[in-house]
């Protein structure tokens, strides 16, 4: 039972994925071997004229430009977005934040030694 639930997993992954790299990168005729490119750390990926440059974004906000369909789809396999998610830029709402209570204490200091 736990095979058939694997290959369906597996399966749903697959077409996701699929569906992910063709949202994002687009169709293509290229039947990509993600785990030979994976498997080689010397391959370089050849820009396409073709191919409208992309930029995609991982969890921790890396940012890569890509060139080709195939290094698109390369790093979509691999996690990689086209927005991104997750990032909240703390050191600004901080600001606002502190900011606002500095401008309220300062307006209440004020109309208190007005008041006396």
């Amino acid at each position: 039972m736990s095979v058939i639930y694997l290959v369906i997993h597996l399966l749903r992954d697959n077409k996701y994925m699929n569906q992910n790299i063709e949202r994002i990168c687009g169709v293509s005729d290229i039947i990509p071997d993600f785990e030979a490119i994976g498997n080689n750390p010397d391959y370089v990926f050849l820009p396409d004229p073709n191919f409208t440059q992309k930029v995609l974004y991982d969890v921790e906000s890396n940012i890569v430009n890509v060139n080709s369909w195939l290094e698109c789809a390369n790093y979509v396999n691999g996690g990689w977005l086209d927005t991104q998610t997750g990032f909240v830029n703390y050191e600004k709402y901080l600001f606002i934040c502190l900011l606002i209570v500095s401008t309220i204490s300062i307006i209440f200091i004020k109309l208190r030694k007005v008041k006396k």
